[in-house]
């Protein structure tokens, strides 16, 4: 697993086309929304605290760029199977699994770097020109709590979709997913949008970090317990989803990412053992 880990997160590493189609996409995140990545403000008010800040800075990252993190995993796992390389594999001690394990994390490990330098790199920019050394901190806990249980999820997912069509069409129907399952407001059709099940959800932010919404009008009461997050104002579909956060619905967010990808993993292993028999 550890061999396999290491040659996958060094082939991928290395591919320009990671760092190319990164960085154009981290570019037009800023041309879109030049004044939010600058203030670091969603709000659009006058200053902001360090932690608002840096659950801002990963809102702005985490709208477009793992969809690039996503198709860029789409082909890995299929990948052996096209170069006719999988007998050779299978020759070797290294078990189904073991292999499986390796190289998901090698492959998640090595794309998901340029997104974590695009956010850390803003956040050593933060605290260099606010002079508030805590952003480090607060980035930490909001890269590690609230950006990679959903990263894990896609990852898995990413590379387990090719397996059952193409990996192009792959691609095309994540950018889909993603849009319908992570950006669209829920009031707009069903989508699981903002809810547990969405990778790109915020009750981590809300349940465990403290954070307010500064989109909020100044002269609207907040709810208790910081009840800012979960049902959708006015009712939706599949709002049964979308539980109040606190610390409790945070750490169920969690360990819903982490039991989806175990799942979409095991169902990869599945495949590949009918397909070999």
């Amino acid at each position: 697993m550890i061999a396999t880990f290491r040659y996958e997160f060094r082939m991928q590493i290395r591919r320009p086309v990671l760092w190319i189609v990164y960085g154009l996409t981290f570019a037009a995140i800023v041309a879109i929304q030049p004044k939010t990545y600058a203030t670091l403000n969603l709000g659009g008010g006058e200053g902001t605290v360090t932690r608002t800040a840096m659950v801002a800075s990963a809102t702005l990252l985490m709208s477009l760029l793992p969809i690039v993190y996503g198709c860029l995993l789409a082909d890995r796992l299929v990948r052996d199977r096209r170069l006719g390389v999988v007998g050779i594999l299978d020759a070797t001690p290294t078990g189904h699994t073991a292999r499986l394990i390796g190289k998901y994390l090698g492959t998640c490990a090595a794309t998901v770097i340029p997104l974590a330098l695009a956010y850390f790199g803003r956040a050593v920019a933060y605290a260099i020109t606010e002079g508030e050394p805590s952003a480090l901190g607060w980035a930490v806990a909001v890269f590690v709590g609230a950006i990679v249980p959903g990263l894990l999820f896609v990852g898995a997912l990413a590379l387990a979709g090719p397996l059952l069509m193409p990996p192009m069409l792959f691609q095309v129907l994540f950018v889909v997913y993603w849009f319908w399952g992570s950006l669209i407001p829920a009031n707009m059709m069903p989508t699981v949008s903002h809810s547990i099940l969405s990778p790109n959800s915020q009750y981590v932010a809300y349940g465990l970090l403290g954070y307010h919404s500064p989109e909020l009008p100044p002269n609207v009461i907040l709810p208790p317990e910081g009840e800012v997050y979960g049902p959708w104002p006015g009712g939706a579909a599949l709002d049964f989803l979308r539980p109040v956060a606190t610390e409790s619905t945070a750490f169920l967010w969690i360990g819903v990412m982490l039991v989806l990808a175990v799942f979409v993993l095991s169902l990869a292993r599945l495949h590949a053992t009918r397909t070999e028999s």
